[in-house]
């Protein structure tokens, strides 16, 4: 089991990149701001830890019955990584959309061979993962019984993973760059845009996000609530015959190749006794 302290104050180290405070503990135990949803304190604090906690952080027992969910940011970039090794893509730059704290991009970065862009619309959230990159990891703080608990991480060293840049974007309104991506992950946010047919239309009308020849990865739990989405907008609606996963697949197989297919489990923590699970349908395209 990693040292963490249960506290409702602040303990952190002081040495390097473990010193470095990205959420302060007493954020979790105020009344719920009245900020944007991806950009409260509790709502950051179940994404670090999804996104970087061990899972001795996030379980406190090996046989757990959610353990098999834990990893999900690996597993994505993974599955990309081998539809690249499937298809012949040489991924020399992706970017990562909806990349939130930016576990994601972290992962991808491990392998993909000069840069990564990482791209969500909640600044806060963007401002974490760039305080990640630069300091090289550091400590949170997750809500514990009627205290908090310090979760500590350290990222590999910057010199062995491609360059990684954050920026925040609307997802549905992406700026691209000259020559497209060789690869895009969209990361469950088809089912949080206000029109999710003109998000994945951008994908296949402009090469400036996604280059001939290169992979759309679309992860999404089709979790559909009309807080995000006019339920007339939602993949499927107009046939009721149709899930939502066949009408993803019908809006992409005139201009892409469906080249890998999963279902891809993850889980965030409320607290010890309480988890949010999920399973995400991922699909791996190649741009005609």
């Amino acid at each position: 089991m990693p040292t963490t302290t249960i506290t409702t104050d602040e303990t952190a180290s002081t040495d390097g990149a473990l010193g470095h405070i990205l959420l302060h503990g007493d954020e979790l135990l105020r009344a719920e701001s009245p900020d944007p949803q991806y950009d409260r304190p509790r709502e950051l604090s179940r994404y670090l830890l999804m996104h970087y906690g061990s899972f001795e952080d996030t379980f406190e027992r090996p046989d757990h019955p959610l353990a098999g969910a834990y990893g999900y940011a690996h597993r994505l970039s993974e599955a990309l990584r081998a539809a690249a090794e499937l298809t012949g893509c040489r991924v020399r730059d992706a970017l990562d959309v909806g990349c939130n704290v930016g576990g994601v991009s972290h992962e991808l970065a491990r392998w993909v061979e000069d840069s990564v862009v990482g791209v969500d619309l909640s600044p806060r959230a963007v401002e974490v993962a760039r305080r990640v990159t630069d300091a090289g990891g550091g400590s949170f703080s997750v809500v514990e019984g009627a205290g908090t608990r310090t979760v500590r991480f350290r990222l590999p060293d910057r010199r062995e993973r491609a360059e990684l840049r954050f920026e925040t974007g609307d997802g549905e309104a992406l700026a691209g760059r000259p020559g497209g991506y060789d690869a895009v992950l969209v990361s469950n946010i088809l089912d949080r845009v206000a029109d999710p047919a003109a998000c994945l239309a951008q994908f296949h009308d402009s090469e400036r996000i996604l280059r001939a020849g290169g992979l759309l990865v679309i992860a999404c739990p089709w979790s559909w609530y009309p807080e995000y989405t006019d339920p007339a907008a939602w993949f499927g609606a107009d046939r009721p015959d149709h899930s939502s996963e066949h009408a993803l697949k019908a809006a992409l197989r005139d201009r892409f190749t469906l080249v890998a297919e999963s279902e891809q489990a993850g889980v965030l923590c409320q607290n010890p006794r309480e988890y949010d699970y999920f399973e995400s349908h991922v699909t791996i395209w190649q741009h005609r």
